[in-house]
């Protein structure tokens, strides 16, 4: 009877003890406030897509073609919202920019801008 009694009291304390750890570490934490960065509204519009100038130095040109007058330049890791697309007669694909056309191949085309950011981050830091 003696080990009866006492296996009842470990088994008493032992629910004690488990049920005061449970509610212990039960707490309400505070919200964090989500922020949302307004700075750039198109960052995630699904119709929009972002470059990222990955020459060390590209020029605008004026129509989609490699004749064409230069109008303007950019630098590496500056980042472009595309604002149209063409395909030359050979078959070079051109986008166009505020400042005017840019050939595909000094450029990365992304769907938002945030991975525009990343990329632009991270070809800038190899830099030094």
């Amino acid at each position: 009877m003696k080990l009866n009694k006492d296996f009842r009291k470990i088994i008493l304390i032992s629910l004690i003890l488990l049920s005061s750890t449970l509610f212990s570490s039960c707490q309400k934490k505070a919200a964090e406030p989500i922020v949302f960065d307004n700075s750039h509204p198109l960052a995630l519009a699904p119709d929009v897509e972002w470059a990222v100038v990955t020459e060390p130095y590209a020029v605008f040109k004026e129509k989609d073609e490699w004749g064409a007058t230069s109008v303007g330049h950019c630098r590496k890791g500056e980042i472009l919202q595309v604002k149209g697309k063409a395909v030359d007669a050979a078959k070079d694909t051109w986008y166009y920019f505020e400042g005017g056309w840019l050939p595909q191949s000094c450029l990365s085309i992304f769907s938002n801008r945030y991975k525009a950011e990343t990329v632009s981050k991270n070809l800038l830091s190899s830099e030094n």
